[in-house]
């Protein structure tokens, strides 16, 4: 039975407890969560997303993994924190949407202390709801988990968390990451941008104009569904991943105002929507 240490019980978080906690996986992980919020704790008790909980980090000194699925900023700082607590065998991994930086930050840390292993991880996963309250075994069900390695064959320690994320039910996709930053920022992080900037203009429109409720159907909704999520986890994200957002947003920049320039030249809007579409 492998001991693993799950830092912050939201949604990813819960998620992951409950994924390695069904039935099939039955002895397979004791998991310790560990959040800064009671409340939280006592959520996962009961939704059987950990075996046993605790408010500090101190909980981990045993854990052959630890996860950190926190907000981006906080991973490196505690990361150093576990530095102090944690066995020299211990591999520590995150669920953090970027991860050069991060990963950056850390070795070089790691190559002063000489100390444990980190391995970067990410599941595209996820839904606009937030908290421990939204998490869902099933929620890395046949989606990608991304292992930031550069290496052809796996190390024994990136096995393990390779091993981890299957039975969670997740695929594992390699990429590096510096490659993984540049294109996240397109797939993830400016669709993100988008929902919260439309979300913001509908909500301006709708102080002069309540009757657009009467009007917002599937299409509006499908497009800002993410807009409700949590800005203590995107605002560090697009700080960290800013210069790679910066290109995908000067580009689509660049689509609008050709847009908007051909609005009511009705061949050339068809032919831009038509290019969509092969």
């Amino acid at each position: 039975m492998l001991n693993l240490s799950i830092i912050g019980l939201g949604q990813i978080g819960g998620s992951l407890g409950l994924a390695l906690k069904n039935k099939a996986l039955k002895n397979c992980y004791h998991i310790t969560g560990i959040s800064r919020k009671q409340d939280t704790l006592n959520t996962a008790l009961k939704l059987k997303a950990a075996d046993e909980v605790c408010l500090s980090l101190n909980a981990a000194k045993n854990a052959d993994i630890v996860v950190i699925c926190t907000p981006v900023d906080t991973i490196t700082p505690i990361y150093k924190e576990l530095a102090e607590i944690v066995g020299k065998d211990t591999v520590i991994t995150d669920t953090g949407s970027v991860k050069y930086s991060i990963e950056k930050d850390i070795k070089a840390f790691a190559k002063k202390s000489g100390f444990v292993s980190f391995i970067g991880s990410h599941p595209m996963a996820g839904r606009e709801k937030n908290g421990i309250s939204s998490a869902d075994a099933d929620m890395f069900m046949n989606t990608k988990v991304v292992v930031t390695s550069e290496l052809k064959q796996l190390t024994k320690k990136e096995n393990l968390i390779v091993k981890m994320w299957k039975d969670a039910g997740a695929d594992i996709a390699k990429i590096s990451a510096k490659k993984h930053d540049a294109l996240v920022a397109f797939t993830s992080h400016l669709p993100h941008i988008i929902a919260f900037l439309l979300s913001k203009s509908y909500k301006k429109i709708k102080q002069k104009n309540p009757q657009i409720d009467t009007l917002t159907a599937g299409s509006f909704k499908s497009i800002t569904r993410v807009a409700v999520s949590s800005a203590d986890m995107w605002a560090p994200i697009f700080a960290l991943n800013g210069k790679n957002i910066e290109k995908y947003l000067d580009e689509f920049i660049k689509e609008l105002t050709y847009f908007k320039k051909n609005l009511e030249n009705k061949q050339k809007i068809k032919q831009e929507i038509l290019k969509t579409q092969k």
